[in-house]
């Protein structure tokens, strides 16, 4: 079987996965799926990241600290929504212009915020509006594949070829394209207002790519090709959710703060 052909079957196996733990009546399967790829994503960065010892020991203890005290104090996990919103905002641009990571000595207490992040953004929109949430996924992974095959047909221009020379601006148009028809035809279907989704796509594609980029970036520091190897065709959890990791902060804290599509 061809790598393309393992990356189909393991995207489709994974998004009726994803679907019906979705849409099932107890919501205990979804918080588990979310659960357990968080996990398996910490995992992948703290290796990735070639942690040493009292850096891992710092890292996996933060970790369970927030994710125990969230469960106190339901702000806590706004904050870090915030601190990761401010992250992909200022920090992670930063790095990408300089193409070097250069907060490496508190990685251990950044990444976990990165990976909580998610989490608990998840969380918030599944409880806020569980089909945003749904909408939120389907224009990453549009994204994510619309870039990908654009990349592969009319790729010309590198987008970024020192982090990552397989991405291009024509893939990154694409994208775009992709998502804006996909939005037309949502917003007539779900009588939503258009231009509104319009603005989340134009916010959306960009941040999903710095997503990208950045785990591109970790991955070319620590001299390794794929985050893991749990994914055949794909790599690791990293690899599939890098472009969440970065939009569905910035998402939430845009909902929390009042936006309305």
């Amino acid at each position: 079987m061809s790598v393309l052909s393992k990356r189909i079957l393991s995207a489709i196996i994974l998004f009726l996965f994803f679907i019906f733990c979705f849409y099932s009546q107890n919501h205990l399967f979804f918080l588990s799926f979310v659960s357990i790829f968080t996990f398996l994503a910490l995992c992948e960065l703290c290796n990735l990241a070639n942690m040493i010892k009292f850096e891992k020991v710092f890292y996996w203890t933060l970790s369970l600290f927030i994710f125990i005290f969230s469960l106190i104090n339901s702000s806590i996990s706004n904050y870090i929504v915030y601190l990761c919103f401010f992250f992909w905002l200022f920090i992670a641009p930063i790095a990408l212009y300089n193409k070097k990571i250069f907060f490496n000595s508190f990685k251990f207490l950044i990444y976990p915020m990165l990976i909580l992040g998610v989490y608990f953004s998840v969380l918030y929109l599944y409880l806020h509006d569980k089909f945003l949430l749904l909408l939120i996924f389907f224009l990453v992974w549009i994204s994510d594949i619309s870039a990908y095959f654009f990349g592969k047909k009319f790729g010309k221009n590198k987008l970024s070829p020192l982090i990552s020379p397989g991405k291009t601006i024509e893939g990154v148009l694409g994208a775009f394209l992709m998502n804006i028809i996909f939005v037309s035809i949502y917003s007539l279907l779900f009588s939503l207002d258009f231009f509104n989704l319009l603005i989340l796509v134009i916010i959306l594609v960009p941040v999903s790519i710095l997503g990208d980029l950045f785990e591109s970036l970790i991955k070319r520091e620590s001299n390794k090709k794929d985050s893991g190897n749990i994914i055949p065709g794909h790599g690791g959890i990293l690899d599939r959710i890098d472009s969440l990791i970065s939009v569905l902060p910035l998402v939430t804290f845009l909902i929390m703060r009042g936006f309305q599509l």
